[in-house]
């Protein structure tokens, strides 16, 4: 890191510290998990929520191009592909409620965006950095 970065890192890290810059500038985006095999949830690392055999089902981002609130679902295995929805995650109060912004689809999982009015739009089933045509109307993601 060249003297110029480190200057400018200790002088961003000041203002935040010293409250000149608001803090909406200064969050730090949240990485939680959520295990549908023990409907644990936490923001604290993986191991407080997965089961012993998870693997990751989808990645959720609030953001677009895969920034913001990240939310990391756990499966109990790779999805079948069984032609139905084999989990669901209602995100109620979470950030990522009506602030799906891009998603990773993982272990075969296909990513399902479901709005209040039971509509549903997907299946996405690879990356997808852009997702504000439906995202700002998600209240639950489904994994096939």
């Amino acid at each position: 890191m060249t003297l110029k970065r480190k200057l400018a890192a200790v002088t961003a890290t000041s203002a935040v510290l010293l409250g000149m810059v608001p803090a909406g500038i200064a969050h730090a985006a949240q990485n939680c998990d959520y295990s549908v095999t023990t409907t644990r949830y936490s923001c604290n690392g993986p191991d407080s929520v997965r089961g012993g055999s998870d693997v990751i089902g989808a990645r959720i981002f609030t953001g677009q191009d895969y920034t913001g609130d990240r939310l990391t679902v756990w499966v109990p295995r790779p999805c079948p592909k069984n032609d139905k929805v084999d989990h669901f995650v209602a995100l109620n109060d979470s950030p990522w409620r009506n602030q799906v912004g891009s998603a990773q689809a993982w272990s075969s999982c296909w990513v399902w965006l479901y709005p209040s009015d039971g509509s549903r739009h997907g299946p996405f089933r690879n990356n997808h950095p852009d997702l504000a045509f439906a995202g700002d109307r998600t209240v639950t993601v489904g994994l096939s």
